[in-house]
Parts: C-alpha cells; structure tokens; sequence
C-alpha cells in the first residue's frame, strides 16, 4: 500500500472512507528542512494507570504521550519531494531510505500489464538518515520503478523496456554522493516481463515472470546460484512474493479467475514449490490491484515476524498475519498499516491515528487495548533502536511532500524541558 498519496488513498479507500486523509502525501520540494525535536509538555503528576495523553503542544507541533510511563520523544527529521503515490524503502538499519520522486508510474507499469512504458520523468532520489535530521545524496536518472524491499547492501528497482520487457536491478545503498552513479546492477535481465521483487534473509531473490503477451506470472525463487520455477499453468498468477524470515518459506499472492488466495511453499526446488504449495483463500473478487492493495503494508522484515506474511485483507478490513500452520490473525482492528516495535509490541494506523498495542493481545483479540500514539494520519515504519530506544518512523502527509518524524519509545522517565 504505498501509503503515501495514492497507495494509502487506495487502502483507505477500500477500508474505511474516514482514512482517506492518507492520501494527501503529494507535492514536491527541492530542499530538506531540518527541524529540531518539538519541546515536551510538562508530565502529569499522577502517573497515568494505563496510558493518558499529556499534552497536545503548541500549534502545529507533535503531541507527546505517556504509555505505561514511558514518554515518546518526536523528532521531526525533515520534508522529503515525493511522487504522490509509492511508499519509501528504508534500509534494514534505518540509515538510508529511497524515494520514487516526479511523475507517478502509469497503472500498466506498476502492475507489469501489457502495455506498460518506462517512466522516463519518474527518478528515484537516495537520502541518508540521522537521529534528528535527513540529507539528500542524489537520484537516479529517470526510467526506473522503486522496488518492494531493500537489504544491507542496497534496494531493488524495476526497468520496463521499451519492447515490453521488465528488468530487475539493485542500486547499492553505499554509492557515493560525489560520483552520482546510481546506475543498477541487473539482477534479471532477459526478454522476459520479470517484476515484484523481493530479496530474501540469505541473498535469495523471488520473482515474477511471464512472457510478453500472456498474463498469468510463474514465481521464480533463485538461491545458491540456481533458479525454481513454480508454475502456474497459465491460469493460476502469482504475484508480490516475501520469503520468511527463515528464508524456509516463499510465500505470495495467488490470483485465479477473480479468486485471490495467499500461497506458501518450500522455495528449495522445482518439486518442492509443487508439492508443498498451501493455500488459504481471500476474496473471489479481485485482481491485480486487489493484490497490491494486499500488499503493501509489508515493510521490510526484521526477523520477528518469523514465517508470517504480512497483507492488509480486503474483506475482513485489516492488515493479518498469516502462515499455513496458524492461519490468519488480525495484528489489530481496523489497522491499515503496522509494523513492530519490538519483540511485544505492534505500532499500527488505524482511522486517522497512529496506536501501539501489545503484539500478542493484539493478535489473539481485535480491539484489545491499545495506546494513541499520534491523533494524525502516518504510516509507520520499523526502525529497530536509535540511541537505545525502540523506534520507529511515521510517514505523515505533508502538503510539500512527505514529513518523517522519529518516535523514539523511552523506557525511562527522561527530563522534561520547560516550555519557553
């Protein structure tokens, strides 16, 4: 759901008209704005028993919340330029992220239909992160779709050509801002319309391929330098893969006839994709853009998330987590988007408010307590710990873009400085 302007409009929409403030990340910059972390407001003097609201600052500013008597500390890192529409990847330690900037992909490029042009004015633009600021280190030429996941040494892009084929390339994290030279390294460069990329936990890449001309996607899993192919006979389209967090599993998007169902199989062989395949129905009402839907809540794993996949579901209106042996749980109500914060708690854009919960309760019964953490649209990302502090970033609307704020959970009660 690329949760900024049109991939969180398109789940907002599908979920609750009331979400459609997500869909407002739109507009373009040319600068960083670097803004200092926003004063906290004084703590309450009774100790909150579950969690309370302290203040909601001065005008324009972040609120601070109080959960359990840990505070939350808000940087707001800085703007960003933005297509509108294709959800950040951030880097797995959160120290650099890319960004589909200048005109949005058409329909046909970012679903791999027949048809699809390169998006010659669409530029991917590189930033590396800081605990209280951002800076821009350059982009790419145009041409390029920003991929679905990212690792240690860089993210992946997507190339429609102009005889209808699509390559997959990475671009390394490590470039150097002084050469400019962002051009990828191909990864799968054929005749072939190959897309939906994912990079797995021990250097696997799962893709999707068809022919030019057809319509149904076989899935391809390559590891150790050989190449598996789970067919879909021309009838069944896999789409979107994610490895476990093992990497002993392949799971994706099944689409049949308007039936869209989740798939999982051991990705080791031909054979082993065919025999081990399980599937759990959706919808049978859906297509492709059913799937990105689906999909896009997912960011990049961490480990935690063990075997599940993660996809928001469209009937039941809620990001799940799914894997063949427990089926599907609901991370929370109504959550259009989520991520972990650590091991025990799930942080997750519900309505027009961003919540924590804890994952296990969250999981076994919707609706279970949670704590507001922003009263405004974002979309949160996972970070991992920065200065010591479990965090994550929220991906807000902002009229000149997107605005990243750091959430920095505080285990300890921090001093609070007096309002000027």
């Amino acid at each position: 759901m690329s949760l900024v302007k049109g991939h969180l409009r398109t789940i907002a929409a599908t979920a609750c008209a009331s979400a459609l403030a997500v869909a407002v990340l739109q507009g373009c910059v040319t600068t960083v704005r670097r803004v200092e972390p926003v004063p906290a407001a004084p703590k309450p003097t009774t100790p909150p028993r579950d969690a309370e609201r302290v203040s909601e600052g001065a005008s324009g500013s972040m609120p601070r919340v109080t959960e359990t008597g840990a505070a939350i500390d808000f940087r707001v890192l800085g703007t960003v330029p933005h297509d509108g529409f294709t959800l950040p990847l951030l880097s797995p330690d959160a120290r650099y992220m890319a960004v589909q900037t200048g005109g949005v992909p058409d329909r046909a490029a970012m679903l791999a239909r027949d048809g699809q042009r390169p998006p010659l004015s669409s530029r991917i633009a590189l930033y590396r992160l800081g605990p209280r600021a951002i800076e821009r280190l350059g982009e790419t030429e145009g041409g390029l779709v920003l991929g679905r996941t990212a690792d240690a040494s860089g993210f992946l892009v997507e190339s429609p050509r102009p005889d209808g084929a699509r390559w997959i390339g990475r671009i390394a994290w490590g470039t150097s801002a002084s050469t400019k030279n962002y051009e990828p390294e191909w990864l799968v460069q054929d005749g072939r319309v190959n897309a939906f990329a994912a990079l797995g936990p021990l250097g696997e890449l799962a893709y999707c391929a068809r022919d030019k001309g057809t319509r149904a996607f076989d899935l391809v899993v390559r590891r150790d330098g050989r190449s598996s192919v789970l067919s879909g006979g021309g009838v069944r389209s896999f789409m979107l893969p994610a490895f476990s967090a093992d990497g002993a599993r392949v799971m994706s998007i099944a689409l049949r006839d308007g039936i869209v169902e989740l798939a999982a199989a051991d990705p080791t062989s031909d054979a082993t994709l065919t025999q081990s395949l399980v599937k759990a129905f959706v919808t049978d009402r859906g297509n492709d853009e059913t799937a990105m839907q689906m999909a896009l809540p997912q960011g990049i794993r961490d480990g935690v998330d063990g075997r599940d996949l993660i996809v928001y579901h469209p009937v039941l209106g809620t990001v799940v987590r799914w894997n063949e042996t427990d089926g599907m749980r609901p991370v929370a109500e109504k959550a259009y988007a989520a991520c972990r914060l650590d091991a025990t708690r799930v942080v997750y854009l519900s309505g027009s408010s961003v919540r924590v919960a804890r994952a296990g309760a969250a999981q076994a019964a919707p609706g279970a307590p949670s704590v507001p953490v922003l009263e405004q649209t974002a979309v949160p990302r996972a970070l991992g710990a920065v200065e010591g502090e479990p965090s994550v970033l929220l991906l807000r609307p902002d009229p000149k873009g997107v605005q990243l704020v750091l959430a920095r959970f505080l285990s300890r009660p921090q001093p609070v400085p007096t309002p000027r």
